[in-house]
């Protein structure tokens, strides 16, 4: 399977092209002003490769994977940077995974385990210490708090006996937005209780 993106920036156009063996489900792009330009791809982890790869923009070429041992199917379906050099990643495996770029791509630098073990469609970071990630079922959202391994809070979005994943959220400190299946939700933090509508 043969994949091409075509990147842009600072009125430069770059065409690369990726061989893979395996569907690409995820992309994420680090073009800071820095030396470093680069974008990561996120697979289904299928054939025994890594689901991460970080490629470089300019030599159009795969210069690591992250992790290692993954189980077959565990595929990544968000990520984002927080920084050049800062990944967040999730997906099937129901794990939030932070990873440190400068650091060893072998071993993630911390990681979130969803406790309900379902899959995580997408994350979403307010670049100081929260996260939010949209789960697979029942439109639960989860709020994470980064120096910590337990979940701060979660709210269900979607009522039983429907029920969609959170496909993307978006949020600050004082509201969430969330897209499901057939519905759009946004809770606001300023009131108490919370305010779901």
């Amino acid at each position: 399977m043969v994949s091409c993106i075509s990147l842009s920036s600072a009125g430069i156009k770059w065409f690369v092209t990726i061989h893979s063996l395996s569907l690409s489900l995820s992309l994420s792009l680090s073009l800071s002003l820095s030396l470093y330009r680069s974008f990561v791809t996120g697979t289904a982890c299928c054939e025994n490769f890594s689901p991460l790869r970080v490629w470089d923009v300019e030599r159009s070429e795969c210069v690591c994977s992250l992790g290692s041992e993954f189980r077959r199917g565990a595929g990544v379906l968000d990520m984002v940077f927080e920084s050049p050099f800062q990944l967040f990643t999730c997906g099937y495996d129901t794990f939030i995974r932070l990873w440190d770029l400068r650091l060893s791509p072998r071993k993630c630098v911390m990681e979130w385990e969803e406790p309900d073990d379902s899959a995580l469609y997408c994350i979403q970071t307010d670049g100081n210490h929260m996260i939010a990630s949209g789960s697979s079922y029942y439109g639960v959202v989860r709020l994470w708090d980064k120096r910590q391994t337990e979940c701060l809070q979660f709210f269900h979005l979607s009522s039983r006996p429907v029920s969609s994943p959170v496909y993307c959220l978006r949020f600050s400190s004082s509201h969430l937005h969330a897209a499901l299946a057939t519905s759009l939700h946004s809770l606001d933090f300023r009131q108490n209780p919370i305010h779901i509508r």
